[in-house]
């Protein structure tokens, strides 16, 4: 998600800045922008003020954050929530955050402070320490390990770090510039919940991003797909005003952002917009008693209506638990089906918090025998697996399985995990096979099963490929190995995933490539790619 920084008082008052408040806001819409700063609201901001200014973002379609300001840790409590206690009454998104600079003291003391406030009340804000170019004292220093000390120490779920870029450049070219883009630790960037992007006119901070160098790659990669908070840009205008207009400002440095923006960002947001509305379309394929329907969840999560059957394979939400809010009612929602199919033992597949939750419900579970123990661990009543075993016909309810051995390892390494794959058939309906995640496409050695009327295939274009832009001889190889299993209909899926770093996801381009190649070998195979949420039938 992208924001803004904007002056506090200019938002609330309109005070002149040369532009027009409101057609500025739509601009800044028009280019990408979901959120917006207020900065910086202090103590004494009025709370009146402050919910006015919320009021006004929110109408243009934005979230809020805050850049709040600390006196000391006796009087934190109060600087932070005096101004906001007006708006958190009437809080119109699902979180705030505001954003602090360290003191010059006791900051661990502080933020358990704002922490245990935060947990008394019951208050959905999260605070973000955030580094500076000089310490609390006004010295040279590390300011990012000072952060990084105070936040672990405190190690609460409400507080975090803001990474402003700028600022750690400024300090990096100021007292290291012999290595000016060695980055803090990895433990830093776990912790990041919020960020401050601007770029340096030599050792001047906070000017515009187009037209200065700033290692924007390099940072992203390093919050990666990990980060879901926001992109925050934040300019301070009376810097560069004599050499660039605001809005020419900030337009350029939001071309920049979104030009270095990962994928994962992207998708992220999309995640956010129509995960529960796409989510609670899926659920449209459980309903009536009749036919083959099929929903995509997400990535490679299925739900299956087979005349009335109530089934699902591989249910995971990935991170759509921290972005979406049905994930969380999973065993409520999904407390229809009669059977979940588990293929391995990996997060997109067997996603621990899922698989704990639907161990509430009545669900049966087909569990292969390498994965018995850590099903039981997971709370599975025993009485409610059924144990799934190599090449063995397995009849539950209205289907019968054939698990067969999986394609995860990669050739001639223990690089994968064990993995079954199914063959599922049941009366009156079509065959189906779900060879599951294939890391080895040779054709040696296929199970010995025929061939189904549907395969369910997860495209996989090679590790750390999917940056690439050239796929051949591998998207061939893909096509190949899954017409062995289906020339009929091929459903490409495993696209999209919200839980992935961008060279690993594929997204619909690589299903398109699959689609093109799949069409040119066997032109009479029809090739689906169904969108999460779509309801399809199967026939």
């Amino acid at each position: 998600m992208i924001g803004v920084s904007l002056p506090f008082a200019w938002l609330v008052n309109d005070n002149d800045i040369g532009l027009d408040r409101d057609l500025l806001l739509k601009k800044l819409k028009e280019n990408g922008t979901r959120s917006i700063e207020l900065r910086p609201v202090r103590a004494a901001s009025s709370p009146e003020d402050v919910k006015k200014a919320a009021e006004l973002l929110w109408r243009h379609g934005f979230t809020v954050s805050i850049h709040g300001q600390v006196k000391t840790k006796e009087t934190a409590i109060e600087d932070v929530f005096s101004p906001l206690q007006k708006v958190l009454l009437d809080l119109k998104q699902p979180t705030l955050n505001v954003t602090i600079h360290p003191i010059d003291g006791d900051n661990a003391g502080m933020l358990n402070d704002l922490a245990d406030h935060i947990e008394n009340n019951s208050y959905p804000v999260t605070i973000a320490l955030e580094n500076n170019r000089l310490m609390p004292d006004k010295t040279e220093g590390d300011s990012a390990a000072l952060v990084l000390q105070a936040v672990t120490e405190v190690d609460r779920k409400s507080i975090g770090i803001c990474f402003d870029f700028g600022h750690y450049v400024y300090y990096r070219l100021k007292n290291h510039p012999e290595e000016p883009i060695l980055f803090p630790p990895k433990a830093f960037f776990q912790r990041v919940i919020h960020t401050h992007i601007h770029a340096l006119n030599g050792l001047t901070t906070h000017f515009p991003l187009k037209g200065y160098n700033m290692p924007l790659k390099e940072i992203f990669a390093k919050l990666s797909f990990e980060y879901f908070g926001i992109y925050n840009l934040e300019l301070d205008f009376p810097r560069f005003i004599e050499c660039c207009g605001i809005e020419e400002a900030l337009i350029g440095s939001l071309e920049t952002l979104n030009e270095n923006l990962p994928i994962c960002a992207r998708v992220y947001d999309e995640v956010r917009d129509n995960f529960d509305e796409r989510f609670t379309s899926a659920l449209k394929a459980l309903d009536g008693d009749t036919g083959i329907k099929f929903s995509l969840i997400h990535s490679s999560s299925y739900l299956f209506n087979t005349n009335g059957y109530r089934w699902g394979m591989d249910v995971a939400f990935r991170n759509a638990r921290i972005l979406a809010k049905t994930p969380s009612r999973c065993a409520d929602l999904l407390k229809d089906l009669s059977l979940m199919v588990i293929s391995h033992s990996h997060s997109d597949h067997f996603e621990q918090s899922t698989i704990k939750a639907l161990a509430k419900t009545s669900i049966e579970w087909v569990i292969p025998d390498f994965l018995y123990d850590l099903a039981l661990q997971s709370g599975i009543y025993p009485a409610r697996i059924h144990i799934a075993k190599e090449n063995q016909p397995l009849t539950v309810g209205a289907l019968t399985f054939i698990p067969f051995k999986g394609r995860h390892f990669r050739p001639g390494t223990t690089n994968g995990v064990p993995e079954y794959g199914y063959f599922v058939t049941a009366e009156n309906a079509p065959s189906i096979v779900f060879p599951v995640d294939v890391r080895d496409l040779s054709l040696n050695d296929l199970p010995s099963i025929p061939k189904a009327d549907y395969c369910f295939a997860n495209v996989w274009l090679g590790d750390r490929m999917a940056l690439a832009t050239s796929y051949d001889p591998i998207d061939r190889q893909f096509s190949e190995f899954m017409l062995n299993f289906s020339d009929k209909n091929i459903i490409l899926t495993h696209l999209n995933e919200n839980g992935r770093m961008d060279q690993d996801m594929w997204r619909d381009r690589h299903g398109e490539i699959v689609k093109a190649r799949l069409c040119e070998l066997s032109p009479n195979t029809i090739v689906s790619i169904p969108k999460s949420g779509e309801v399809m039938e199967l026939k």
